[in-house]
């Protein structure tokens, strides 16, 4: 077999063509609604792609060997931000680099997936050991803080799910699963008042976006107006009035779905949402035919980032979910989101391409 062939050999074309359609469908939806950001986008795609290939046609096996290293490397450039990083809107997350700003916090997830993935992968047990579940959670606690204190209190929810949906298919004992519920219960009175009063009203009236439509409730309010004008066949390309009159905050971020319902309809949405499973059920097939207990953790952590992003974005987006500033894989706009995804993405066609078949 010629070499070139040999380099493609157990590629996931539908994860790949699952992934490439999404890409599309966010850059329609952009250059829909915002087309500088559209056009900045394109950018990142194209760098994000470059990064996926040469990511997915190497082997994921390196990572096992420098995951602890770029634990520590994220770890120190959450440090950086929260001391000298660009504050928007009262959130200190971003790191200028001239070109473009870095978010920290979502290289924190991918490096976060990776660290658990080795810490959980060797020495092989049946069930976890609780000096490992300690270990996990040292690892956790400073990611977890330092993301929180920006504050991000949405990535810090998707930081916690991936250490959750991880330490459960790893092996947690029920009972250690039953204490960890338990725990949580118990620290939900304390850890409400670490919220911030913005994050407090925003879980308030979440219940009830009435109590302050023109405040707190009105992001939910506009973005269902978005969602229900769209109807069945949508508004069509261009023309979505809560977007392009900019009724709909954060309309080509966190409420990107909205605008995306509200010009392409139910029968869009359908089709994203298809998309969106299908790259789901294709990461969860390639997790289990990994030939090794790294590669199916590591593409257990990239399944539990995607399906959270994905369940908490468009949730808040439809008013059943509370609003916490999260992006829609593949579509919202961002350069640090994007990148993230698409080299998590390329880590798991790398398995892919090494797994039992």
């Amino acid at each position: 077999m010629p070499r070139r062939w040999r380099l493609w050999k157990g590629f996931d074309w539908p994860l790949f063509v699952a992934m490439l359609l999404l890409l599309i469908l966010g850059l329609t939806v952009l250059f829909s609604t915002n087309e500088e950001a559209a056009q900045q986008q394109v950018f990142f795609v194209g760098l994000g792609l470059t990064l996926y290939l040469l990511v997915s046609l190497a082997d994921y096996r390196w990572w096992f060997h420098y995951s602890y290293i770029i634990y520590l490397a994220t770890l120190l450039l959450l440090v950086i931000i929260l001391l000298a990083g660009q504050g928007v809107r009262g959130s200190v997350r971003w790191l200028d680099l001239g070109v473009f700003n870095l978010q920290a916090s979502e290289l924190a997830k991918l490096a976060l997936v990776l660290t658990l993935a080795r810490l959980y992968s060797y020495p092989a047990e049946r069930w976890l050991g609780v000096g490992r579940v300690f270990a996990s959670v040292i690892i956790l606690a400073p990611v977890a803080f330092l993301v929180f204190r920006q504050p991000d209190l949405g990535t810090t929810l998707v930081i916690l799910g991936i250490w959750l949906g991880m330490t459960f298919f790893a092996g947690l004992k029920p009972t250690h699963l039953l204490l960890l519920v338990l725990s949580g219960g118990t620290a939900s009175y304390p850890l409400w008042h670490l919220l911030k009063p913005y994050q407090q009203e925003r879980l308030v009236t979440f219940l009830n976006p009435f109590l302050d439509p023109l405040g707190s409730g009105y992001h939910v309010l506009q973005s269902t107006i978005a969602v229900g004008s769209g109807q069945f066949w949508g508004r069509g390309f261009g023309r979505g009035t809560q977007s392009h009159l900019q009724f709909l905050p954060e309309y080509y971020t966190d409420f990107v779905f909205a605008s995306f319902a509200e010009e392409w309809g139910f029968l869009g949405s359908l089709v994203m949402l298809g998309l969106f499973a299908l790259l789901c059920w294709r990461i969860l097939k390639i997790a289990s035919q990994a030939s090794e207990a790294f590669g199916a953790l590591v593409c257990i952590g990239v399944l539990v980032m995607t399906v959270i992003q994905i369940l908490i974005n468009v949730g808040m987006n439809l008013g059943v979910m509370p609003i916490t500033g999260i992006t829609l894989p593949l579509i919202s706009y961002g350069g640090s989101s994007l990148v993230t995804v698409l080299i998590s993405l390329a880590l798991v066609q790398s398995v892919a391409r090494k797994r039992e078949v």
